[in-house]
């Protein structure tokens, strides 16, 4: 699988995690299956080659638009797929597409509210590389994102404050507030976010040091105990820390 992905900077920074270009050679031999984690974002994935599978939902070529990452889910590439993609920070899905969506749907299923990205898709199937297609995507973002409106800055400023360290206290709404918005922006708590944060920040340190003891990881990043370290972990990245730590080090090996 050859995967690029490119990290805007500038206007794009606090709207875009993302955005990626996917590839997967016709002449391998069966299909490729990745574990995707949660990270509470949203986002817009044009499939212009192949059927890839997300979880129990299959997709055909298209625009899908793929909703808030609750928890992880296997992706099964067929030889020959072509990807491509742009990922939105969590609630900035809602912002640029107008609505909340609960699960992938195809543009087909919603043509009036989702047309507009017609035009993308066809300019992306010219594309014969990642990066032609990572530009198109990039410029297109340039020219269809309102940087400067003031509702997207204050679904940035709310959901940076429930982040840990986050701001929370020199909001200007209130707790209950900040419910309702995750609740319309993401489809789920402001608690359930935080419990994806840390999850994910665990996957991250485990990717930097496989070795770390298990229990100095729980304590550090604030879970209750190991035991319960391992059941976020099964719950939200379907994969235990042990599982995770042992994966790390066998491509850590492979790779050498």
């Amino acid at each position: 699988m050859d995967f690029r992905i490119f990290k805007p900077q500038g206007v794009l920074k606090d709207h875009v995690q993302g955005i990626w270009s996917l590839s997967v050679s016709p002449d391998r031999v069966g299909e490729e299956k990745k574990l995707l984690f949660s990270d509470a974002g949203s986002g817009i994935m044009f499939n212009l080659a192949g059927e890839v599978c997300f979880g129990n939902h299959r997709h055909s070529e298209g625009v899908m638009i793929m909703p808030n990452s609750k928890e992880a889910l296997y992706v099964t590439l067929p030889p020959g797929t072509v990807l491509a993609g742009i990922r939105f920070h969590p609630g900035m899905g809602y912002s640029v597409l107008g609505k909340r969506f609960d699960h992938p749907v195809s543009i087909a299923d919603e043509p009036e509210h989702l047309r507009f990205l017609e035009s993308l898709q066809e300019q992306l199937r010219y594309c014969c590389h990642h990066q032609a297609r990572i530009v198109t995507m990039y410029r297109w973002m340039i020219r269809n994102l309102d940087a400067d409106d003031a509702a997207r800055h204050a679904i940035t400023e709310i959901v940076k404050a429930v982040q840990p360290h986050g701001r929370s206290h020199s909001m200007p709404v209130s707790a209950r507030q900040i419910e309702r918005h995750f609740q319309k922006w993401m489809g789920m708590t402001p608690k359930y976010y935080q419990r994806i944060l840390r999850v994910k920040q665990s996957l991250e340190l485990i990717q930097l040091s496989p070795d770390i003891p298990l229990a100095d990881l729980a304590a550090e990043q604030g879970f209750a105990d190991q035991a319960h370290m391992t059941r976020e972990f099964s719950h939200i990245a379907k994969i235990t820390p042990k599982q995770y730590s042992l994966l790390v080090k066998k491509k850590q090996v492979q790779g050498r």
